[in-house]
């Protein structure tokens, strides 16, 4: 996940300003396709806001971050709409899944409002990246595991994708 920068665009300023709809479906059949095309490529790089997968127009639609149902007031707020891919398993769709109330958005990321960066730890995983790498021939998984202490799967995954790469090699 990486910040988001939103950029309301013209269309959808008078468009909310003429028409003054009540409910999104207004909105999405009369000009969401030019909206999720702006999102995507002037937002979100082709990427789901969620997982920065890349997402191609026809795989995607507009997602509330804070849900229509949960937080009405939100419904048409340009700094609340995000684009993610049609997967169940993960994005939107999972997050309005697992979210149910209006309290369960606080423990969650907004990639518009916060850096992901600050959350995610990623200087930490790039540190435990070079340990792995430094230390896997001398090491068991399982004592890498315990010495480093964190991001089990993460070092799961390096140590196996080294050692594949050196059986590879041999």
């Amino acid at each position: 996940m990486k910040q988001i920068s939103k950029q309301e665009p013209q269309l959808y300023q008078d468009f909310i300003r003429q028409n003054l709809p009540t409910k999104w479906n207004y909105v999405s059949l009369s000009i969401g396709y030019e909206l999720r095309m702006h999102i995507l490529m002037e937002e979100q790089n082709y990427q789901c806001a969620y997982t920065e997968i890349h997402i191609e127009p026809e795989d995607s639609h507009i997602d509330h971050f804070r849900k229509q149902s949960l937080f009405p007031d939100m419904r048409f707020d340009w700094n609340n709409l995000l684009v993610s891919g049609n997967s169940e398993a993960y994005g939107a769709k999972c997050k309005d899944k697992k979210l149910k109330k209006q309290e369960d958005y606080q423990l969650l990321i907004n990639p518009v409002i916060d850096n992901p960066k600050d959350y995610l730890l990623l200087e930490q995983r790039k540190q435990v990246i070079h340990e792995v790498k430094e230390m896997y021939k001398q090491f068991t998984v399982e004592e890498l595991i315990k010495y480093i202490g964190k991001f089990e799967s993460l070092i799961r995954s390096i140590y196996s994708d080294l050692k594949a790469i050196e059986k590879v090699a041999k």
